[in-house]
């Protein structure tokens, strides 16, 4: 790796070290809540994704809802994406079960596929973490000037597009 790579990584990891403290994601759990960071992102996918399964349009997302068919993710694909150790991820989402927050039914095209989804409890209880980590960002962000803000906004988006698929 040429010696300006090597920089590059240092800075990267300077950042990393930087944002990671700056917004906490090395404490306990995620903004003051009972939930860990991995927890949280489980429970943000599994709203995202239910939630855009059931928005689907067209006939087929009609009859999805219809018939109350494959409205959620499996749990392997949601620890996928999240590159988690899927025992981890099934562990997670037994304890979420457990609490009334996820419910999980059987595939009927594939029965040993389960699909799972947030109960009205486990939707209610991500509105509260959303809207907890806006608050944080919003507190984060909040003495920007406009400029200064749409430079950050455009800054993100950048390393967004730069480290994006490739």
């Amino acid at each position: 790796m040429p010696a300006d790579r090597n920089a590059l990584v240092a800075e990267i990891r300077g950042f990393n070290r930087f944002y990671t403290r700056l917004i906490g994601l090395l404490d306990q759990t995620l903004t003051h809540s009972a939930y860990t960071l991995g927890e949280a992102r489980l429970l943000f996918e599994l709203g995202r994704r239910s939630h855009a399964a059931a928005n689907s349009g067209g006939e087929a997302g009609f009859l999805a809802r219809a018939f109350h068919l494959d409205l959620g993710p499996a749990a392997s694909e949601i620890a996928a994406e999240l590159r988690l150790d899927p025992a981890y991820a099934v562990r997670v989402l037994r304890r979420f079960a457990a609490a009334g927050l996820t419910e999980m039914r059987t595939d009927p095209a594939v029965r040993r596929r389960r699909i799972l989804s947030l109960t009205a409890r486990g939707s209610g209880e991500l509105a509260r973490l959303q809207a907890a980590a806006d608050r944080d960002l919003a507190r984060l962000t909040g003495g920007l000037a406009d400029e200064a803000a749409a430079e950050l906004s455009d800054a993100l988006k950048r390393v967004m597009r730069l480290l994006g698929e490739k």
